[in-house]
């Protein structure tokens, strides 16, 4: 037997690791005997009893497919088979000698198109069978000619054809059996070798092992395009929100507490205004610190949006408290008008009240130390209300100008600590922005690198694959010696339906 190359060894070591010992299998095994298979209710039993009567050719069959010398299909005229069942049997056709039965003749009237169809689809679906003839029988008519002894009955049947085709194929598996089956063994295990190596080439000519890393190379790609601008429009927002919501809550504050002191000057007495300055620097450095912790609060969330590390606060310019001083009065010639007003308007009153005990003579030293000291008592009084109301009014004033003067100063120091947060995150944006662009810039040469490594390996592989697939082609140029029926197995052997088929007497039918 032709041996195999030492390259093609090779190669179906690697690409088929089960091809050499089933070549070896094939090299050393010796066909004998006949392995029947065919179609459900075709008739098989039937035929293999007649084919084993010891008075006629007595054939020895077997049950292993792939250690028989000749293999028979027994298929019904009543339809031609299909492909389904032809891919079942093409291990037999391309590697033994196939009788191909088509039984019941005499029960279907159109045996005849079906025989021709069954060749075709035989010759269609394994073009490269080894050898296959077909034979239309009746197994009926074959016993019912054997047991009645008409002779004529029996080689109409097409059964002493088919014995006679067994005979001669049994002869030649002796010769050629084993040689057909190792040919056949090589062709397939090549076969599959070379089904692995194409599945192989399209696996990376499809760049399948590339496709996560030119995935990631996008994303790279659009992430560097991306990181720059996208940051800074996001801190352009925050820091603008920090701003309107800090300035905001700080005059909502400083409102408050403006109306809360209006209404306690309103309603306040002499001795609790003395104490109302104090409450309101009090107050008033507490909505600073309202305010100052809150865009601090702010300014963490912008960071935090960012993506950035706490940056530290400078805590000397938070905590410098807003000084409002206190409120300072001058007496002017008002007090003394309003002194010299509020004494005769309690005289006057005083003689109204006291002006019925005029009427009495004896009353009249009484009357004016009354009209005396009502008077002055009346007057007391009235200069201390007017002073009350004018210090209350004083104190509005004050509170009012007081609590401007703060807004200012809060909304001054959040705006300048705005201003320097703003420049000190965007300092940080473009820090990271660079660290970001490195970062992403030794990724990207990281994943070039490696699509020019699997690019080479590709490469590479695909030499292989072109050298393997030469190796394979140039062995089998070994198989193509004078006998091409036998080693050649890619060109069809041409079936021969009507050998072996019965005269052209007409069929008896059965009763």
């Amino acid at each position: 037997m032709t041996p195999l190359p030492e390259d093609m060894t090779s190669v179906l070591r690697r690409w088929n690791s089960t091809a050499l010992d089933e070549i070896e299998r094939a090299r050393v095994s010796r066909p004998a005997g006949v392995h029947l298979t065919g179609t459900a209710g075709s008739g098989k039993s039937a035929l293999r009893r007649e084919l084993s009567l010891p008075g006629g050719a007595a054939v020895e069959f077997t049950d292993s497919m792939a250690d028989a010398a000749v293999v028979m299909i027994v298929v019904d005229a009543s339809a031609p088979v299909g492909r389904v069942e032809i891919e079942q049997w093409r291990a037999a056709l391309e590697s033994t000698p196939v009788v191909f039965v088509v039984n019941k003749i005499d029960v279907h009237r159109q045996w005849r198109e079906v025989v021709s169809a069954d060749s075709d689809v035989v010759a269609e679906c394994v073009p490269r069978s080894v050898e296959c003839t077909v034979h239309p029988i009746s197994v009926r008519l074959a016993r019912t000619g054997r047991e009645s002894g008409d002779a004529g009955m029996y080689a109409e049947s097409g059964l002493g054809a088919v014995e006679d085709r067994l005979g001669a194929l049994l002869l030649q598996a002796t010769a050629l059996g084993s040689r057909r089956k190792y040919a056949a063994a090589v062709q397939g295990c090549v076969s599959a070798a070379r089904a692995s190596i194409v599945a192989r080439a399209r696996d990376v000519t499809g760049g399948v092992d590339t496709a996560p890393l030119r995935a990631r190379r996008a994303e790279l790609v659009g992430e560097r395009d991306n990181s720059g601008g996208d940051r800074r429009a996001l801190l352009h927002n925050r820091i603008q929100r920090a701003r309107v919501e800090s300035l905001h809550a700080a005059a909502e504050d400083l409102r408050a507490l403006g109306v809360e002191v209006r209404k306690t000057v309103d309603g306040a007495r002499r001795a609790e205004l003395k104490h109302l300055p104090a409450h309101v620097a009090e107050s008033a450095r507490g909505a600073q610190r309202r305010a100052e912790s809150a865009l601090t609060a702010g300014l963490r969330a912008v960071e935090t949006d960012l993506g950035l590390p706490p940056m530290q606060v400078d805590s000397s310019a938070a905590d410098a408290p807003v000084d409002i001083g206190e409120p300072s009065r001058r007496r002017g010639i008002e007090d003394a008008v309003m002194v010299v007003v509020g004494a005769s308007a309690g005289v006057g009153l005083g003689r109204l009240v006291v002006s019925p005990m005029a009427l009495v003579p004896a009353w009249a030293v009484a009357n004016t130390v009354v009209t005396l000291v009502l008077g002055g008592v009346l007057a007391w009084w009235i200069t201390r209300s007017r002073a009350l109301v004018a210090d209350r009014a004083h104190l509005r004033g004050w509170t009012q100008e007081s609590l401007a003067r703060v807004k200012s100063a809060v909304e001054q120091r959040l705006l300048s600590r705005i201003l320097d947060a703003e420049s000190a995150l965007a300092s940080a944006v473009a820090m990271a922005d660079r660290d970001a662009v490195v970062r992403i810039d030794v990724a990207l040469a990281e994943v070039d690198a490696e699509l020019r490594r699997l690019a080479d390996h590709r490469s590479a592989l695909l030499s292989a694959c072109d050298r393997d697939l030469t190796a394979l082609d140039r062995g089998l140029e070994r198989f193509r010696g004078p006998d091409r029926s036998a080693f050649d197995l890619r060109d069809p052997v041409q079936l021969s339906p009507t050998r072996g088929e019965p005269s052209a007497l007409p069929v008896r039918r059965s009763q």
